[in-house]
């Protein structure tokens, strides 16, 4: 699980993102991203019922994806708001397939250090 300082919480925090934010899309997730002024990165995650109508399969998606970035962390940039947006198509995917979708967003929007 990522520490709390590094977790984006409050409605405010994912609005800034949506609105001023960049964004890159892969083939299964949707990436949102924003310079927060601070020196922390901090990661958001959002699983729609467009994904599954089942909450138990909308929080597999969210843990594989928080463990993903947990493990990718130390090579982030600082000073980010980062919100993860699955799509529908990634119901049926494999943990490997979602690893390689997020580190493909992480080059495309030059996130990596």
């Amino acid at each position: 699980m990522l520490p709390k300082e590094n977790r984006l919480k409050k409605e405010k925090e994912f609005e800034a993102v949506f609105k001023g934010g960049r964004a890159v899309k892969g083939s299964n997730i949707f990436l949102k991203y924003l310079a927060n002024g601070t020196d922390k990165t901090k990661v958001g995650f959002v699983v729609s019922k467009k994904v599954s109508k089942l909450a138990v399969e909308r929080n597999k998606v969210k843990r594989r994806m928080r463990e993903i970035v947990r493990l990718k962390k130390k090579e982030i940039k600082e000073g980010l708001s980062i919100i993860f947006i699955a799509l529908p198509s990634i119901n049926n995917v494999e943990y490997g397939e979602i690893k390689k979708d997020i580190e493909n967003l992480f080059d495309k929007g030059e996130l990596i250090k």
